[in-house]
Order: C-alpha cells, then sequence, then structure tokens
C-alpha cells in the first residue's frame, strides 16, 4: 500500500518538476532566440546605416567590405525598380526587393534558395541615400545570411535538451526522496494505529469471552428470580457482547490483512459443506423475519482450495447484509456454481431490499462506512462486513461484482479463483 503510494506521490512530483523545467526551458530558448535575433536586427541596421552614410560621401557601395564579408549590398533607384549597382547580391533577388521597396518594408526576413545550400534566410535593412553629389536618390540594401545565427540557436536548442535530461533525472532522484520522506511518517502513524488495533483486539478477547461467559451463567442461575426487565437487560447485554466480539474479530481478520497474513493455511475442502453448515442458522432468521429464502446449489461436491474459516466468513459476511438490510416479505436468494473453465467457484446473493444509493455505491468497500447508519445501528453492525469480504476475496486474487438499486434490491458475486476439481 505505501510502496504504490510512494510511486505516485514519485510519479506526481517528477510530472511536477519536469513540468516546471520543461516551461523554464522552452521560455529560456524563446528568450535566447529572441535576443540573438534582435541582435541580427541591430548588427544589420547598424550596417546598412553605416554604408549608406559613406556611400553618400561619395564612397564606394561595398566600401571597408573585404571579399569575404557576408553581407549583401545592392543600390536601388528611387522607384526601386532598378538595380543600379550590386555587390555579392544574387540576381534572383532583386524583383523581391524592388517590391518591399514600393511596399515600403524596409527591413525584415526575406527566403532564398543558395546554391548548394538550399534554402537560407536573409536578414536585411534598406535605407535611403543621396548620391552623384546629391543629384540622385535611391535605396541602399545590405542584407546577411543568417546561417550562423540559426547554427547558434540550434546549438543552444541542443544544450537545453541535454540539460533537460540531466535536470529530468536530478528531478527524479529529488521526487523520490521527498515521496520517501513525506510517506515515512504515514506509514510510521499507520503501523502505530495497526499495532494498537491488534493488541487492543487480542487484550479484549479474554474479558470479553470471560464476561460472555458470565452472562451465560448468570442467565441459567438467575434467570427464574429475574423481572421481565432484567431479563430484557440480560439481553441487550448479551447483544451487545456479541456485536464486540464480532468487531474484535473483524479488526483481527483485518489486521491480518494488512500483513499479508490472510490464507497462509489452505487445504483441500469441500465448499458445499461450508454452506450448508452455515444456511440452517440464516434460513430460521429469515423465518423469524418473515423473508424468503432461496438456496440453489449443486448436487455435487465442490473441492476448493481454500480457509474452509475465510470461505464461511465471506458468506456468512454476504448473508448477514442480506438480511440486515431488507424487510419483511422480502426475498432472498443464495446460489454457487463453477464456471465453465473448471477454475472458478462462484456465488451469488441476491436480495430484494433496499438497495443502495448510487452515491454510496463507491464507498462500500470503505472502513466503518455505513450507507444507512440508522439502520446500521439498530440492526448491528460495524461498516467492517463488506471492507474484509474484499480482503478477503483479494487474498484469493478473486473478484467480487454487484449491482445495486435503492428500493429494488442487491446483487452480490463472488468468483474465486480456487476450484480443484469436481468428484
Amino acid at each position: 500500500m505505501f510502496k504504490q503510494l510512494q510511486k505516485r506521490l514519485t510519479l506526481t512530483y517528477s510530472l511536477f518538476f519536469f513540468l516546471t523545467l520543461a516551461i523554464l526551458f522552452v521560455i529560456l530558448y524563446f528568450v535566447f532566440q529572441n535576443m540573438i535575433y534582435q541582435s541580427a536586427e541591430g548588427q544589420i541596421e547598424e550596417m546598412a546605416s553605416n554604408q549608406a552614410t559613406a556611400f553618400s560621401k561619395g564612397q564606394r557601395i561595398n566600401s571597408g567590405q573585404s571579399e569575404n564579408s557576408p553581407y549583401l549590398i545592392g543600390l536601388f533607384s528611387e522607384s526601386g525598380n532598378d538595380l543600379i549597382d550590386k555587390w555579392k547580391l544574387p540576381d534572383d533577388l532583386q524583383d523581391d526587393f524592388a517590391r518591399r521597396i514600393a511596399d515600403h518594408k524596409f527591413s525584415g526576413l526575406i527566403k532564398y534558395r543558395s546554391a548548394g545550400n538550399g534554402e537560407d534566410l536573409l536578414i536585411y535593412a534598406i535605407k535611403p541615400v543621396n548620391y552623384n553629389h546629391g543629384s540622385a536618390s535611391g535605396y541602399l540594401l545590405v542584407a546577411n545570411e543568417l546561417k550562423q545565427t540559426h547554427e547558434l540557436v540550434e546549438s543552444w536548442f541542443r544544450l537545453l535538451v541535454v540539460l533537460g535530461l540531466a535536470a529530468a533525472s536530478f528531478s527524479l532522484l529529488i521526487a523520490h526522496f521527498l515521496a520517501r520522506r513525506a510517506v515515512r511518517p504515514i506509514q510510521q502513524n499507520y503501523e502505530k494505529q495497526k499495532a494498537f488495533v491488534t493488541n487492543a483486539s487480542h487484550e479484549l478477547r479474554t474479558p470479553l469471552s470471560v464476561f460472555s461467559a458470565s452472562l451465560e451463567y448468570f442467565e441459567t442461575e438467575e434467570r427464574h428470580r429475574m423481572s421481565e426487565s432484567s431479563k430484557e437487560t440480560l439481553r441487550d447485554l448479551k447483544s451487545e457482547t456479541a456485536e464486540m466480539t464480532m468487531l474484535i474479530r473483524h479488526l483481527l481478520t483485518l489486521a491480518k490483512a494488512d500483513q499479508n497474513k490472510l490464507s497462509i493455511i489452505r487445504s483441500d475442502c469441500d465448499v458445499l459443506h461450508i454452506f450448508h453448515a452455515v444456511i440452517p442458522y440464516y434460513r430460521q432468521r429469515a423465518l423469524r423475519e418473515n423473508k424468503s429464502f432461496t438456496v440453489n446449489l449443486p448436487n455435487h461436491p465442490l473441492i476448493i482450495h481454500a480457509n474452509p474459516i475465510e470461505i464461511r466468513q465471506l458468506l456468512t459476511i454476504f448473508l448477514d447484509n442480506a438480511i440486515k438490510y431488507t424487510e419483511a416479505h422480502d426475498e432472498l436468494a443464495l446460489k454457487s456454481w463453477a464456471e465453465k473453465d473448471g477454475r472458478n467457484f462462484c456465488f451469488e446473493i441476491r436480495d430484494t431490499g433496499i438497495g443502495i444509493a448510487e452515491v454510496d455505491q463507491r464507498h462500500i468497500y470503505d472502513r466503518f462506512y455505513r450507507a444507512e447508519k440508522g439502520r446500521a445501528r439498530q440492526s448491528g453492525g460495524s461498516g467492517l462486513g463488506l471492507s474484509i469480504a474484499h480482503e478477503l476475496v483479494d487474498a484469493y486474487h478473486g473478484q467480487i461484482r454487484f449491482e445495486s438499486k435503492v428500493h429494488e434490491g442487491t446483487v452480490f458475486q463472488v468468483a474465486l479463483p480456487i476450484l480443484r476439481h469436481r468428484r
């Protein structure tokens, strides 16, 4: 139980850390990318301004540029339709830049296909210039490839991926540590509580047994001298003692389930023999309470490999609930069978009682949970029966299925993979 809780907490913490880091790295990536592109824009704007100033002073359009310079330069007419001069500017870009000048798009990005390099991006800036001693005007274009900028951004992306994977691994370790630290006090408190329940239950068994025996002796010896009110008080004491004894038995069973000590001793036994030992008591109870109880069991032995005490307890829990939560003239039915695959033993208990509300159905296996609290107090019960049944069935790797509708009744069906063979 606590290992599963620790795994869930580890997963939750890891997911939280991972998402936090992922958001942080995405922000860092786009911030860095934006900074790089803004830097490239600033550089191209500065270069275009410098070249335009130099050209206006009578220098060449490529003044100050070496043959290895990455910049592309072109001089366009004022209309933008004519390319007057150029330096390293490909011919196929002339029309693109002419349109941008006409549209007054004096900076931005433009795609072009360079020889042998596939499709590249150019960043450009266009500045107005006067030349020929101020007698002519036009536009000076300066452009540069963003290949190096892209490579820098890609390198940053790869670095973030590596850092992200390392951070994710580290966050997993941190999450595991935090989850273990969070679960430890819960587990310690649970162990203390479980030890208290186990010890208290064991300590109470003996005095309750003595008290019950004393009541039986007192009833036998003094019954003829007792008044009706005294007899009623004695019956109440016996009833409460029986309820307390049952509660302690249930608590001990759950303590064993928590320690995975259920079903340690199993043997081959006839399940119908167990059922026939339990049924008469509930048949008499149903008769006293004016309820119909039908039984449909196979007429041949069904040999199972199980703990007979646990199978008896399992059947008792479901029959006890069926009796408690039905009214006079309601119907109860018990049937059992072996599935065709020869492995699963199944039994079903059906009643036409008050049913279970849909809002309560998800809680029926919770410990101490009772949907009909007032009724449970009247008829007895601690809210542990179905919890124990669930633990017992889990111990046998079986399944419990149920259907219930308010005022229509409830059907519980249990399948246990414990069938040995049929004789």
